[in-house]
């Protein structure tokens, strides 16, 4: 269940954008399979059940299932967790459970604990103000139990593209198309604004098997980005401590040069 205090335009903005494009998430960015093992190995680590927010089409959860762990998957997204369920009915019945729900991050109430809660790839970075930060993972905390822990996963920021104010367009994949055309090709291009603001703009353009464009489709996804030095002061005033600050998903230390900031940390 969800407190009706969330029910805001804010998590109808969050949940829109991923509700256009969900058929076609599974596509963009498809490659992306860094975080899997670390994962998974966490998880195997923490044992069940692991509250997985963000669950999305289940890239991670049926990954975890399939190596005996039971996932309860949070989504805003309607449209997401419907591409998770008939995925679900195209896969091998996994050892462990996934149960979903549509509910926000930032307010919502299970009766039950869990020894690991995950925000992976870069969900956290959706909470556009520090309020919603703080929301979310006091909540969170409220459902970890004795000895419970948080991890959480996303970009360091590059200043040299922040200072230019932007990426170049470019090509991010192409997949078989969902609807039974031939080819999408997904092209992305990244602003950087004011407030740690930042769109991601993502063109997907169909094409027939001749290379001849039938269809495109754009949107932009807002986010928040978050300094390494910021969330340390986060966590401990939502009441936690930092466990472990990693700059990849090998778990090498956080430092200068990382790309990547995962986060660990239990209840203060």
């Amino acid at each position: 269940m969800t407190c009706a205090s969330c029910a805001s335009s804010d998590r109808a903005r969050a949940a829109a954008q991923y509700d256009a494009i969900a058929e076609l998430y599974d596509g963009y960015p498809g490659n992306y399979l860094d975080d899997i093992l670390f994962y998974v190995e966490e998880a195997v680590r923490a044992g069940s059940p692991v509250l997985e927010l963000g669950v999305g089409t289940g890239r991670l959860a049926f990954c975890m299932a399939a190596a005996g762990i039971d996932v309860v998957g949070l989504d805003a997204s309607l449209a997401m967790l419907h591409v998770l369920q008939r995925r679900r009915a195209c896969i091998p019945p996994p050892r462990g459970r996934v149960d979903v729900l549509a509910a926000d991050m930032r307010c919502f109430a299970l009766r039950r604990r869990f020894p690991l809660a995950i925000i992976p790839f870069r969900t956290f970075l959706y909470l556009l103000r520090r309020t919603d930060q703080m929301r979310a993972l006091r909540t969170i905390r409220r459902h970890l139990a004795a000895g419970g822990r948080l991890i959480m996963s996303f970009f360091v920021p590059p200043p040299d593209l922040i200072s230019q104010g932007r990426t170049a367009r470019q090509e991010a994949a192409r997949f078989p198309a969902p609807d039974g055309g031939h080819e999408v090709v997904a092209f992305d291009w990244t602003e950087f604004g004011p407030e740690q603001r930042l769109v991601s703009h993502i063109t997907y353009i169909w094409y027939d098997e001749a290379g001849n464009e039938t269809g495109r489709l754009e949107r932009s996804l807002v986010a928040r980005y978050v300094f390494p030095e910021q969330v340390p002061p986060l966590l401990r005033a939502a009441g936690y401590r930092v466990i472990n600050a990693y700059g990849g998903f090998d778990r090498r230390p956080l430092g200068e040069g990382s790309r990547e900031q995962i986060w660990v940390a239990a209840p203060a």
